[in-house]
């Protein structure tokens, strides 16, 4: 079995698409052979049986340039696959789909995001499959769609030795590029109000990821927003970081946080519970990984900074043993549905159907 991968970027220590690298060894593990065009490549080792080609990004190449070698490099490696697999750009889709038309090549698109543009709804059209991780996470309705849950590395995100390594002050992190999105100003208020209690013992802060830029002046006003409150909690951020880096932040935390709304069913709320940490989620299709502790981690929709204090409150209170242990039983669950093995053994076993 041989397939084509396009993707944005190869590149390990890439805060945003690191975790791509894993992707390409555990799909080279499944199949014969393994090409992949990648719009920038920092010349990671890969597998033997895998070829990467450039367009040419990281030489500085512009976007006439990247997409006339993107085209050269399809029209020479279509014929010789059994198939096209396009991750997350829409607009790869629409470079692949006259050379797999012609050759009769299946073309998969795997998508995670709620937002429909004009953009997606061509890739749907053209893509014979798409893939997903949950429900909510392809915004378009479709028989085409395949939902496989996501891949999250357990080798990278594990638990920590020993039984307890959280950070004295306990942290509270969220992973998440600064985006009003994903809520960093809410998880802020309710630091302050939980605070403001009196009986949480001294906690800190963390926001790990880095500026948007259609949002330049958000990482500002968080900061602002810090100093402004009263009592003001300790603040922590540290821009964007490695994937190394942001599991053991999460590893040594106390509890994580991730806000993200319906339809963003995000990697960095399961990689804390891959770590063995509790975390408080507002997504509602992470309800079935809770368990017993749904009440405590979930908040219910429309939800604000007074709920979410109230959860960072009694989680801050118990024990480290007691977090340790609601964690164990999130990593279960978690492994079971969203490992990257298992992920690479269903996407394959399509592959291999198709």
């Amino acid at each position: 079995m041989r397939w084509l991968l396009i993707t944005r970027k190869l590149d390990p220590d890439d805060a945003r698409t690191g975790f791509m690298l894993r992707w390409v060894e555990g799909l080279a593990a499944r199949m014969d052979h393994l090409d992949v065009i990648c719009q920038e490549n920092a010349g990671p080792d890969l597998p033997a049986n895998v070829r990467a080609y450039s367009m040419g990004k990281e030489s500085g190449a512009g976007r006439l340039e990247q997409s006339w070698r993107l085209t050269n490099h399809l029209r020479r490696i279509i014929p010789q696959v059994d198939g096209v697999f396009c991750h997350m750009m829409p607009r790869y889709v629409w470079f692949a789909a006259p050379w797999a038309l012609r050759y009769h090549k299946p073309l998969w698109f795997w998508y995670v995001h709620r937002q429909i543009t004009p953009e997606l709804r061509l890739a749907h059209r053209l893509a014979s499959r798409i893939l997903t991780a949950a429900p909510s996470s392809y915004p378009i309705s479709s028989e085409k769609t395949a939902v496989l849950g996501h891949g999250i590395e357990p080798g990278l995100f594990h638990p920590a030795d020993g039984k307890n390594n959280e950070a004295a002050p306990l942290d509270v992190v969220l992973v998440a590029r600064l985006s009003a999105i994903k809520k960093q100003d809410m998880l802020l208020r309710a630091a302050s109000l939980a605070l403001a209690r009196g009986d949480v013992p001294p906690f800190r802060v963390v926001l790990a990821g880095g500026t948007v830029e259609h949002e330049p002046d958000y990482r500002a006003e968080l900061e602002s927003l810090a100093q402004q409150l009263d009592p003001a909690p300790a603040v922590t951020l540290t821009g964007p970081l490695p994937q190394i880096e942001i599991a053991e932040q999460l590893r040594r935390c106390a509890v994580a946080v991730n806000l993200s709304p319906v339809g963003l069913f995000d990697k960095a709320a399961l990689e804390p519970m891959f770590a063995g940490r509790p975390v408080i989620v507002g997504n509602p299709d992470f309800l079935p990984l809770l368990g017993d502790a749904a009440p405590l981690l979930s908040l219910p929709e429309g939800a604000g900074a007074a709920e979410l204090a109230d959860r960072l409150a009694r989680l801050l209170r118990l024990s480290p043993e007691e977090r340790a242990n609601i964690g164990a039983a999130l990593r279960e669950r978690a492994l079971a549905a969203h490992s990257l093995d298992g992920l690479m053994d269903r996407i394959t076993g399509l592959m291999r159907d198709a």
